[in-house]
């Protein structure tokens, strides 16, 4: 009798313990766009890049921007030296096969890899969201993401592929939230932005410093009110709010994120929107500036704003 009611107690105790969390995100908000311009339709090698390294959401590990054999990645690197992770883009590069903006969904899925619906740390599962922007396998050891493209025939466009190891011994949904990191993922959605615009034979979007504090503003509004939305409790808009900071220009647009488990989730969420898809295709853009502020759940906050200043 003893014995079954320790049983017992040891099943109650577990079954308490676990607690399972869901990440609050938010779907991309329609666009805004105000313009006065009419549009117009071998041996491997590692080559450091103009922007090598970047903290990541996992303590202790950065990225760092390689270039191998002519075909760019970001790899994450422990304070060791050893990989743990890599973030791949390139078109025609390929992984376990598959070959990036050539296979689709479909392929992936046919493989038959060990699909993952939670990330279990410590006692806490995260639960990973229903999001036709990428699924999440368990490979190798690691958990690797898939990123698709809807509005390119649901191609396999990127793989984030990161050690199961520092997954699970990383902080809930979004990790190491500190200064260093917030400002790199700031400067990686940019790039995110400029590699899918190269790949559309499009000029890379530069960085506006004049814009930073408007949109760094408007997120960290967001995080403090707990609102998600272009116009602000003001009342302002994005253009309002450029404008209170004296920008002129000729064209301006914003894309909103919120609550996206990675600066890469949040950039394959907004190429997944039709209408944030435009903004960061729109070839009539110059430059572009991010602002990531996270709430007091850590969630983080996005606000890009894209501009071409008179």
């Amino acid at each position: 009798m003893i014995r079954k009611l320790i049983i017992l107690l040891m099943a109650i105790g577990v079954y308490a313990a676990w607690k399972y969390e869901v990440p609050n995100v938010s779907a991309p908000t329609s666009v805004q766009v105000k313009s006065d311009v009419v549009e117009e339709a071998g041996e491997t090698e590692d080559v450091a890049t103009d922007a090598p390294r970047f903290a990541s959401q996992y303590a202790g590990h950065d990225w760092y921007l390689l270039e191998r054999n002519g075909d760019r990645a970001l790899e994450l690197i422990d304070a060791d030296g050893a990989k743990k992770g890599f973030y791949q883009f390139e078109t025609g590069s390929t992984y376990e096969g598959l070959i990036l903006d050539e296979m689709t969904r479909e392929d992936v899925e046919r493989i038959g890899f060990d699909p993952v619906r939670s990330y279990d740390k410590g006692m806490r599962r995260y639960l990973i969201p229903d999001d036709p922007s990428f699924s999440v396998y368990a490979i190798n050891g690691s958990y690797v993401t898939f990123f698709f493209d809807e509005h390119d025939d649901d191609k396999l466009k990127a793989v984030l592929a990161v050690e199961r190891r520092v997954e699970e011994s990383s902080e809930g949904y979004y990790g190491d939230v500190s200064a260093e990191s917030t400002v790199a993922n700031e400067t990686l959605m940019r790039l995110l932005m400029n590699w899918d615009r190269q790949k559309f034979g499009l000029s890379a979007l530069a960085d506006y410093e004049p814009l930073l504090p408007v949109v760094r503003a408007h997120s960290e509004n967001m995080a403090a009110n707990n609102f998600f939305s272009h116009t602000d409790p003001e009342g302002r808009d994005p253009f309002e709010r450029m404008n209170e900071y004296g920008l002129t220009y000729s064209l301006a647009g914003e894309n909103l994120a919120m609550g996206q488990m990675s600066v890469f989730h949040a950039h394959w969420g907004l190429m997944n929107s039709l209408g944030h898809r435009e903004n960061i295709l729109k070839p009539d853009f110059s430059h572009a500036s991010v602002g990531l502020v996270y709430n007091d759940d850590n969630s983080p906050f996005y606000t890009i704003n894209f501009i071409t200043p008179r």
